[in-house]
């Protein structure tokens, strides 16, 4: 029975030659920062409640700003 995921996990060739404790880690490693990417919790926990005209338009305003002082840095 094979479950279908959104994402998956796979050592390097190179890296298959370490012991399975190190392999493990960085399988870890390499799952938490897919999983961080995809967005998934953003996903969720914007399910959680409804979300109002207003709220969306603060949202927003504050993204351009977090964008424009992104910009300003660089």
């Amino acid at each position: 029975m094979s479950k279908k995921c959104n994402f998956s996990v796979r050592l390097k060739k190179n890296k298959k030659n370490l012991s399975i404790q190190e392999q493990n880690e960085r399988l870890v490693k390499i799952f938490n920062r897919k999983f961080k990417k995809s967005g998934i919790t953003k996903e969720l926990r914007d399910k959680r409640y409804p979300v109002t005209r207003g709220m969306k338009r603060r949202a927003k305003k504050k993204a351009g700003i977090r964008r424009a002082q992104k910009n300003k840095s660089n």
